[in-house]
């Protein structure tokens, strides 16, 4: 195998960038730099908010609220002031239970970066009785020092939940304007005269504290799954890709946020768009097609992310025009499995956009990606998927065979990842098994499928657990689903179910069949894949007794309730 590595599916990235600065010292460079600069939007919320911790806005107050990187700074100082006058320890939990997106995050972020404690942000609906559970779980298992919350509203959950723990809080905090519950002092409520600026530059540079803990989803768990990401995770997987980057484009980032402050993709879009200068403009409707329009043509937005559908449903609102998106200079796709026609309807839509694939999850980000953040005016193809990249400095990766064999290129295979960007283990150690260990190190096993081809390009299947196992063929259900989209002018959304011949069977449910008989559909696909994809069972969703395929928050289908509705429909066959 050693001579013939060129032949197998293992990208090594050679060496990791040198670390030269802190997250803060990064933040408070580009500040003194660009100080006047605006630094966060957020139209919906007002201009004078905490007005007292980050100083006097200069904008109309009618325009929202706008946050130069000066006022990140003085605010992030006079709230580690209030950090260190409760004697709260550097490597601490602050805990926030936050709207899921608002400004007051991204001065938090600052702030716990200067006084060095880890941030954890969770929706504040974690604070509604039905879900006291929940609030348990995060309390007893972080023992948070610090407590914030959105307003005053939140505090009875927290202290009962406390109290039932015995666990003491050293320093509880709301947004509110004013002081309310016993125990509670507003952030703006403090005396600030004290706080000195200069404090700004005693920031001592500790790489491997866990700067910020995001939690999954916990579907495969029970439990959500904390992945502790340290300062080095976070630095190292910053510096290789910067999708905020504006030296390619000329003009600064201007980046519109509509994901939860509580996931990945908001600490890093924001985080690498503030160490490049740019400007965060949060979105605090989250998505909604007219919205973004509206956001994307009034802000002047250059950059978005979104996962496909988003992307799919921004096109088709009746509003959208290519000169409400002019200004988009790239549209940065991920979540999801990334198909080529994506890239289509990128060019077709945003006259003056890339399309970007983005590859990264939870427990750590940018393994792959394009050389010095500049992916290629066309994104190359194969097997009607669209490439994630090639590998960045500092990180392996392999494709893994059933026998947990290095696969060839060009076959299929479980993704295995080793970076210094990723984590190493979840919190508590839960979940053990998503790691591996062999000659070479610990690898982290994604739990998607892909290939690398000869040019060393990863491409994404799709999640193992969906991959469908027909005759031993893995068959990814988005090559399948965008072949009756394009070919067969339907929606469609594939899975596999049980069968005793073939081990499974494919399915397909798709959302009209009224222009369109089954037989075409299962034609096409085999026309166009060959006879291992054939399609065993085609139901249109009226079938089901649906109207709509049902999704989730994020506007993925959600196949499992697909799955039950055929399975029951078999039963009364």
């Amino acid at each position: 195998m050693n001579g013939d590595k060129p032949l197998y599916a293992r990208l090594d990235g050679g060496e990791a960038y040198p670390i030269e600065e802190s997250i803060w010292e990064a933040f408070f460079t580009v500040a003194k730099e660009k100080p006047d600069h605006v630094a966060v939007i957020s139209r919906s919320q007002p201009s004078n908010l905490l007005e007292p911790v980050v100083g006097k806005s200069h904008n109309w107050s009618s325009y929202g609220l706008e946050w130069t990187y000066s006022h990140l700074v003085q605010g992030a100082v006079n709230v580690a002031s209030v950090f260190k006058s409760h004697r709260v320890k550097r490597g601490s939990i602050l805990l926030a239970f936050l709207p899921p997106i608002c400004a007051e995050w991204s001065l938090l972020w600052w702030a716990a970066n200067l006084h060095g404690v880890t941030l954890v942000t969770i929706d504040k609906r974690a604070l509604e009785p039905a879900r006291s559970d929940e609030l348990s779980f995060y309390i007893r298992s972080l023992q948070p020092e610090i407590i914030t919350i959105h307003g005053s509203d939140g505090t009875g959950a927290v202290n009962g939940v406390c109290t039932e723990l015995k666990h003491f809080v050293k320093c509880k905090v709301t947004f509110d304007s004013v002081d309310g519950a016993p125990g509670w002092r507003a952030l703006a409520s403090f005396d600030f005269s004290e706080s000195n600026i200069k404090r700004a530059n005693d920031r001592c540079a500790d790489y491997d504290r866990t700067a910020v803990i995001l939690y999954t989803s916990g579907t495969s768990t029970g439990q959500p799954k904390g992945c502790p990401l340290t300062e080095k995770n976070l630095i190292l997987g910053w510096s290789v890709q910067n999708p905020a980057t504006d030296k390619h484009i000329g003009i600064p980032s201007r980046i519109v946020m509509m994901f939860a402050n509580s996931r990945a993709i908001n600490l890093h879009m924001c985080s690498q768009c503030w160490l490049v200068g740019g400007t965060i403009i949060y979105l605090s409707t989250g998505f909604t097609p007219e919205g973004v329009l509206s956001t994307i043509e009034q802000e002047r937005i250059t950059a978005a992310i979104f996962i496909p559908p988003m992307l799919s449903a921004l096109v088709k609102c009746p509003t959208f025009s290519k000169n409400r998106v002019q200004s988009m200079v790239r549209v940065f796709v991920g979540g999801d499995i990334v198909t080529a026609n994506i890239q289509d309807l990128v060019t077709d839509h945003f006259v003056n956009a890339r399309v970007v694939s983005a590859y990264a999850m939870t427990e750590g980000l940018w393994v792959v990606g394009w050389p010095l953040s500049d992916a290629p005016e066309r994104i190359p193809v194969c097997r009607g998927l669209l490439a994630q990249g090639s590998i960045l400095p500092g990180n392996l990766l392999k494709i893994v065979g059933d026998k947990c064999n290095t696969v060839r290129r060009g076959e299929t295979g479980d993704i295995y990842i080793r970076s210094p960007a990723m984590i190493s283990r979840y919190r508590g150690n839960v979940a053990p098994d998503t790691f591996h260990e062999d000659n070479e190190g610990r690898w982290f096993k994604t739990g998607d499928t892909g290939f690398i081809d000869d040019d060393a390009l990863l491409y994404v299947m799709g999640r193992k657990k969906d991959i469908i196992k027909r005759i031993g063929v893995p068959v990814p259900p988005i090559l399948l689903e965008n072949i009756l989209a394009t070919f067969g002018g339907v929606r469609a959304s594939v899975f596999g179910l049980p069968n005793a011949k073939l081990g499974e069977e494919i399915v397909a449910v798709v959302s009209s069949m009224a222009e369109i008989k089954p037989q075409k559909l299962t034609d096409l696909v085999a026309e166009h894949l060959g006879p291992d994809y054939a399609v065993g069972k085609v139901f249109a969703l009226q079938d089901l007794g649906m109207q709509e395929f049902p999704v989730n928050v994020t506007g993925k289908v959600m196949k499992i309730e697909l799955r039950k509705a055929v399975e029951n429909l078999y039963a009364r066959e």
